[in-house]
């Protein structure tokens, strides 16, 4: 919905365009019927009028008419189109052509046989290029918003006889969000090149490296592959489409470096002694060597005793455990989707350093908590629940202080239960946060 104010502006601006139009107008028809009868005074009067109408049509009214007729134009997407160089062609054409019925000259109408024949040339060439070709796309597993993703492009030409040739190969794409207007959903529609076949000869697959870029994160859907043509003169455009099925992409918010402050380690690090086994430097027990085991680990006293190989176990030392704490709602400020996506970057960045640096990692996104985890599945699985959030729109000021009162109970309680690091990200003004649910929390107001 748009602000009262907005649809305000909108509707006086159209009034006034069509004031202006139907003044331009009316001034003409009172300069006519001036001239009709003879009051030349009058006549010129209208005739300045219309003439400052139709300026003042020109700077207002025009560029809005021509941005609409653009927006319109192109959610028809012809199959064949005329470059710059075509329409250029079709206005000769055109004249030729009436050149030679009104004057019936021979030259002429050899002209305007010879262009009506490359014109066609054209048009069969270029569909003939691309007919039987089949497109292929792989992706990688692992996309990140913002950044060059490394695509895989093949192109199988299945013609027996005829090459494939100057064959240009786009992907159209749109976020997956609730759009219930179509236009919107069009607008929200990106199309971007992704490779460039010059040759392909008959019954082959030729693959290429391209690459494309997501400018957000998110579900994204891939909604057709074109491939595109202006074989062999340059006077059309050639589309043929090939429609995807179910590509959805879930692009990962991209982690940025993090500043010195927040780059800390959590305090207790390495200095717990843990009861299980691990990569430690206290010994936990001796046992028999076993073939996966590494060599630099035997105990040669201990095997020359019992004479068999034998080798030492460390006990591990404890894991740091880091809490991350994702606030989803945002207030009623113009920059609060911004800065929650800040939060979200943020939010990825700490994750991504605190999983490098060995710790034991648990993101809680509202009031939706996760597991602890240090592995690199774990590192993906925490961006692509920071893929997929969305930010909740507070209503009052009573109910975002009741849930983050509650959001950081819930971390202050978890970290009195054994937590070493708890960091909570937030977009609400830091005097929003009770004095009490700061206590052993890190704070980051974005």
């Amino acid at each position: 919905m748009f602000p009262p104010s907005r649809i305000i502006r909108v509707w006086i601006r159209r009034v006034s365009n069509l004031l202006l139009i139907a003044g331009g107008v009316g001034a003409a028809f009172a300069t006519l019927f001036a001239r009709q009868a003879g009051d030349w005074e009058l006549a010129r009067m209208a005739a300045l009028l219309s003439l400052v109408c139709v300026i003042l049509s020109g700077v207002f009214v025009l560029p809005s008419l021509v941005s609409a007729a653009r927006r319109d134009g192109s959610l028809f997407d012809f199959a064949a189109r005329p470059t710059m160089g075509g329409f250029v062609y079709l206005i000769v054409l055109f004249f030729v052509t009436y050149a030679a019925w009104s004057t019936g000259n021979n030259l002429l109408f050899l002209i305007f046989s010879v262009m009506l024949s490359a014109l066609f040339v054209t048009l069969a060439a270029g569909r003939a290029s691309l007919r039987d070709l089949a497109v292929g796309v792989r992706f990688p597993d692992h996309i990140f918003a913002n950044e060059a993703v490394p695509v895989i492009v093949s192109l199988h030409n299945r013609k027996r006889w005829l090459p494939a040739l100057s064959a240009l190969v786009k992907a159209r794409h749109r976020a997956l969000q609730n759009k219930s207007d179509a236009k919107e959903a069009n607008a929200g529609t990106l199309q971007v090149p992704l490779v460039y076949f010059v040759y392909l000869s008959p019954r082959t697959r030729v693959e290429q490296r391209g690459e494309i870029v997501f400018p957000r994160r998110g579900q994204t859907s891939i909604v057709n592959f074109d491939l595109v043509t202006r074989f062999p003169l340059n006077l059309f455009r050639l589309r043929r489409r090939f429609y995807a099925r179910d590509i959805n992409l879930i692009v990962f918010p991209k982690p940025q470096a993090l500043s010195e402050e927040l780059q800390l380690p959590p305090s207790a690090h390495g200095q717990i002694a843990s009861l299980r086994r691990g990569a430690g430097h206290d010994l936990h027990s001796l046992r028999r060597y076993r073939p996966q085991d590494d060599l630099r680990h035997i105990d040669w006293k201990a095997t020359a005793r019992t004479r068999q190989l034998t080798v030492r176990e460390w006990m591990a030392e404890m894991e740091p455990r880091v809490h991350i704490q994702l606030q989803t709602t945002i207030g009623q400020e113009p920059d609060a989707p911004e800065r929650f996506e800040r939060g979200v970057t943020l939010a990825a960045s700490l994750v991504q350093h605190y999983t490098r640096e060995g710790a034991n990692v648990r993101l809680t996104i509202g009031d939706a908590s996760g597991d602890y985890g240090m592995d690199r599945a774990h590192f993906y699985d925490c961006l692509r629940r920071l893929a997929l959030v969305a930010p909740m729109q507070m209503v009052t000021p009573s109910n975002e202080d009741v849930f983050v009162s509650n959001a950081q109970g819930t971390a202050s309680n978890s970290f009195h239960a054994g937590d070493d690091h708890t960091i909570l990200i937030t977009a609400s003004a830091p005097d929003s946060i009770p004095a009490d649910a700061r206590h052993g929390l890190q704070i980051i107001h974005v």
